[in-house]
């Protein structure tokens, strides 16, 4: 289970082709948040993953606005979207989460409120460090 905010999906993408690349069959979902449509990286390499029908699924949510035409969630990650599109805590998925800080904080915190084992749940964040740049 992958779950991004924003440019978080890079490394969850090196995540994705590796899975397919060494053929695997394990079920893998990515759970996507973006600003807009046209902030989802890797849209086109994405939809092509989920198109090889080898147990690959994406769910996007976009947080600020959507076309007409969506089909994904329209707000930010929340409690009731990851007990909705995260793999059932029973089955004790290995959960990867990475993105800015506070969301990744988030929704760690939110996965464990659900019952997921924190031990099962990786995580990398990026954000300011709150150091003065010097130059």
């Amino acid at each position: 289970m992958l779950i991004s905010g924003g440019s978080g999906v890079v490394p969850l993408m090196s995540m994705l082709r590796t899975r397919r690349l060494a053929g695997s069959q394990v079920p893998g979902r990515l759970l996507y948040s973006s600003r807009t449509a046209q902030d989802i990286i890797y849209h086109d390499e994405l939809d092509s993953l989920v198109a090889r029908m080898d147990g690959v699924s994406v769910v996007h949510t976009l947080t600020r606005g959507a076309p007409a035409d969506w089909r994904g969630e329209t707000r930010r990650v929340d409690r009731e979207m990851l007990a909705k599109h995260v793999f059932p805590a029973p089955q004790n998925p290995r959960i990867f989460i990475c993105g800015p800080t506070s969301f990744v904080e988030m929704v760690a915190d939110e996965l464990i409120a659900l019952g997921y084992d924190e031990k099962t749940i990786k995580t990398e964040r990026f954000g300011p460090t709150g150091e003065k740049d010097e130059r």
